[in-house]
């Protein structure tokens, strides 16, 4: 963190700092300029140069700060719980509260974190920084959950749950569905961590009983049609820079059409954008999520058959981005641009009320059979894959098999056999 000094470099560097993190809260870092900086604080673009070198000096900058701005947060939140016992209602009431906390909008360093989980043009540069980041948040947690007998390696999958479930609530904090719906998942997700059996969902199932999910916008298409390429170039975009990159002249621009063809196969913008966010969720989805089950005996199933099927999904190798990666980023920009943009909460919320459901529905021949996937494991789950896909693809940490194995064996119950 760069501390104040009397001298005028180090105060320049402080107020560029806060400068930045506000800009980074309205529009997040790729569309965050040297000139618009510049303007902020009243200094030139050369100032910020040779305090920062290029842009990427100054986003590292700004990190360094959110993450030491972090890490006291961290302290004085479990500091003021310093002793207590971890129950099953006090560890639920801080999870509740930490996610609270975190998406006000004051944290502004928390800000500065989920924009770091999501800016993949920063490449090698964010790692070390993330790295350090999240080790720093599993920490906490771990000495916490210390106090309760066999619950400090939860912290892991406990934090990366908690990673997906920031971005929904950032957007979705203050409606009844989503604070009854999350509060049942995360109730599951302390009980798997205190090694309490699941209880009934009905909060998940009613929502999904009253959910209305749209068709894969591309079905009935023809491959060389313009509807089609047009949903192609709007999903790639989208999962390249969120929700906010997508216009009408870019997706026109990549086309190779007017400006117009948009207005002439949608109604407006809007409409041509959600669709073209169902298309991409919908166009890479796994073959076991589809309903398109494996070749095999359900009872042939294994955690190494698993795993295998797994990995691919979460593989952070840009030119072979797993489906897992691609769809939280995705989740989280959608997030992100409901803040700014109240109308697409009604997305964010189709996103997270059912979340799990692919896995719970879709768990013969891909779930050994020993395995308890009840509809919170299921959840649970989907929460912690994404979340972890994310950390993996920021900090540069693949996920390996064996990672996905024994995040499998903590966060969904075995039965007796």
């Amino acid at each position: 963190m760069l501390q104040r000094q009397a001298s005028p470099r180090s105060t320049d560097a402080q107020r560029i700092i806060e400068a930045a993190i506000d800009l980074v809260i309205a529009q997040g870092f790729r569309k965050l300029t040297l000139r618009d900086l510049a303007q902020a604080v009243g200094k030139s673009t050369t100032v910020i140069v040779n305090l920062f070198g290029a842009k990427s000096g100054l986003v590292l900058a700004v990190g360094e700060h959110a993450l030491e701005a972090d890490a006291v947060f961290h302290q004085r939140f479990f500091g003021a719980v310093a002793g207590l016992p971890a129950s099953r209602d006090t560890l639920l009431a801080l999870v509740l509260r930490y996610l609270r906390l975190r998406a006000a909008a004051e944290a502004g360093f928390v800000r500065v974190w989920e924009a770091l989980l999501l800016d993949t043009d920063l490449g090698e540069a964010r790692h070390d920084l993330m790295r350090r980041w999240e080790a720093m948040r599993e920490a906490a947690w771990r000495t916490y959950l210390a106090t309760v007998p066999d619950a400090a390696d939860f912290a892991a999958p406990l934090t990366a749950c908690l990673v997906t479930e920031q971005f929904y609530a950032g957007a979705l904090l203050g409606r009844t569905d989503y604070e009854v719906i999350s509060a049942e998942g995360l109730g599951a997700l302390v009980d798997r961590a205190l090694g309490r059996d699941d209880g009934p969902a009905p909060a998940t199932f009613w929502y999904r009983e009253h959910l209305f999910l749209p068709q894969a916008p591309a079905a009935g298409l023809e491959v060389d049609s313009m509807r089609l390429k047009l949903l192609d170039i709007a999903a790639d975009q989208i999962l390249a820079g969120g929700v906010a990159g997508v216009t009408n002249r870019s997706v026109s621009l990549v086309a190779g059409t007017s400006t117009s063809t948009i207005a002439y196969h949608w109604p407006d913008m809007r409409r041509f954008v959600v669709d073209a966010v169902w298309h991409s969720v919908f166009r890479d989805l796994p073959h076991y999520l589809a309903r398109r089950r494996p070749d095999m005996d359900p009872s042939a199933a294994t955690l190494e058959t698993w795993e295998r099927l797994m990995t691919p999904t979460v593989s952070i190798n840009p030119q072979a981005e797993g489906f897992y990666t691609r769809y939280a980023r995705l989740i989280a920009s959608i997030c992100l641009e409901a803040r700014r943009d109240p109308p697409l909460q009604d997305l964010a919320m189709v996103l997270r009320g059912p979340e799990g459901g692919g896995t719970f529905y879709n768990s013969a021949g891909v779930w050994p059979t020993g395995f308890d996937l009840t509809r919170l494991a299921a959840t649970r789950f989907a929460l912690w894959i994404k979340g972890q896909a994310l950390v993996a693809s920021a900090t540069g940490i693949p996920l390996s098999g064996a990672t996905l194995k024994t995040a499998a064996t903590q966060l969904v119950a075995q039965q007796e056999p």
